[in-house]
C-alpha cells in the first residue's frame, strides 16, 4: 500500500510539472569528449533532477575538431528545434579549426529559430589549453601558458585532485564544493585574455557551469 501511495504523488508530481510553465531555457549541449566532459554536464543535470530532454548532453558525431562540433550542434538542433540555447564544449589543444569554430559559433548566435519562433542563443565554451584546466582552477592558480599534459600532472598532484582519471563519472560530485573558488579564478583569467590569446589559459566552462546550477532544483 505504501509503495502503491508513492507513486501516486509521484504521478501527481509529475502531472503538475508537465503542466507548470518551464521556468528555465532548454539546452543542447555539444561536447568535445565523448565521457570526461559528457559525464561532468550530465552529473550537473542529475543534481539539478533535470529531464535529459530539456537539457540534452552529447558528443558530437562528426569528429572532435571544433569545427566539426560546432557543424553537429547545428544539424542536432535542427533535428528538433527543441532548444532556446545551443553550447559547443571544446579545448584549443593544437586544433587547426579552433578559431574558425569560434568565428562560426558567434555568426551562429541568434541566426537560428526554434519551435517556438525564438532566436537561440549560441555560445562557444572554449577551454585553453584543455577542459581540465577548469578542474585545475578548483586547487589552484593558473595565470600563465600551460601545456595540457602541465594541466594533468598538476591536477593530479596529492595537494589537487590525485584521484582524478579521465572520463570518470564522480567529478562533478568531487570538486562541486570549490566551484565558487574556481569560478572566481576563471573570471580573473577571463579578465586579462580572451580566447584568441594564442596559448594563454582560458576557460568559460565556468559559465555553462553557473547556468545549470542557477535552475532550481525545486522545479
Amino acid at each position: 500500500m505504501a509503495k502503491h501511495h508513492r507513486f501516486e504523488r509521484s504521478e501527481s508530481r509529475l502531472t503538475r510539472r508537465k503542466g507548470r510553465k518551464r521556468p528555465y531555457d532548454r539546452m543542447l549541449i555539444v561536447c568535445e569528449g565523448a565521457k570526461t566532459e559528457v559525464n561532468y554536464f550530465e552529473a550537473i543535470r542529475r543534481d539539478r533532477r533535470l529531464p535529459n530532454t530539456d537539457i540534452a548532453v552529447v558528443p558530437s558525431n562528426y569528429g572532435t575538431s571544433p569545427l566539426q562540433i560546432v557543424e553537429y550542434a547545428i544539424d542536432r538542433f535542427n533535428q528538433t528545434k527543441g532548444f532556446e540555447r545551443i553550447y559547443v564544449v571544446f579545448d584549443r589543444d593544437d586544433h587547426l579549426t579552433y578559431h574558425n569554430a569560434l568565428a562560426k559559433a558567434q555568426a551562429t548566435d541568434k541566426a537560428l529559430k526554434n519551435d517556438a519562433g525564438s532566436k537561440v542563443a549560441f555560445k562557444a565554451i572554449p577551454s585553453v589549453p584543455n577542459f581540465e584546466l577548469w578542474l585545475l582552477l578548483h586547487f589552484r592558480d593558473v595565470m600563465a601558458p600551460i601545456h595540457r599534459n602541465e594541466v594533468y600532472a598538476e591536477l593530479r598532484k596529492p595537494v589537487s585532485y590525485p584521484a582524478y582519471v579521465k572520463n570518470s563519472r564522480t567529478v562533478f560530485q568531487d570538486t562541486k564544493d570549490l566551484i565558487p573558488v574556481a569560478t572566481a579564478r576563471a573570471e580573473a583569467i577571463r579578465a586579462l585574455f580572451t580566447p584568441h590569446s594564442g596559448t594563454d589559459p582560458y576557460t568559460d566552462v565556468d559559465l555553462l557551469t553557473g547556468e545549470l546550477l542557477k535552475i532550481d532544483r525545486s522545479y
